[in-house]
């Protein structure tokens, strides 16, 4: 993927590890581009760039479209918008959808361990999706035992249910 894209708008705040800016490039393609802070290791860059493309080869977070480790950036699909600003919009689904992704996460072995609010987005076809794998690690024989058998429903989701109460949303 080619360096040469316009910078449309900041998509959200400058978070810890970075600022997400929806991109264009000169065919017309638009992305969402996460760029790193200089002092993020490109190992780890590497690792949520590989987490988020597991999770979204499940169906369940924006496919990745490129990640540049020279220059700290992952380029991926973009997102319509953040679940908490279209709320009563949606209907009953979104505790259905947010279980399923707790529960597909846990199936490939991934604890998300991000409780941001803010990390759960609808796509372009209104389903809801998680993203920012930034926190994210390996469930192995450790996790399970500590958090049982399902760990992003014991963490994830329960940090998220607690987030969600900032925006007055509760779930299950």
């Amino acid at each position: 993927m080619s360096d040469d894209f316009d910078i449309i708008k900041q998509l959200g705040q400058d978070g810890a590890q970075g600022v997400v800016s929806l991109v264009e490039f000169p065919n017309g393609l638009r992305c969402a581009m996460k760029q790193f802070k200089t002092t993020k290791s490109p190992a780890r860059i590497e690792a949520e760039a590989n987490f988020q493309t597991q999770a979204a080869d499940a169906g369940i977070s924006p496919e990745v479209m490129h990640v540049d480790l020279e220059n700290k950036r992952i380029f991926m699909e973009s997102m319509q918008c953040r679940i908490v600003d279209v709320l009563e919009k949606t209907n009953s689904r979104f505790e259905d959808d947010l279980h399923h992704i707790m529960d597909t996460l846990d199936d490939l072995c991934i604890l998300h361990n991000d409780g941001n609010a803010l990390n759960l987005m609808l796509n372009q076809d209104d389903k809801l999706q998680i993203i920012d794998f930034g926190l994210a690690k390996k469930i192995d024989n450790k996790v399970f035992k500590k958090w049982g058998d399902h760990p992003n429903t014991a963490v994830t989701k329960f940090m998220m249910k607690r987030e969600l109460r900032k925006y007055n949303i509760h779930i299950q």
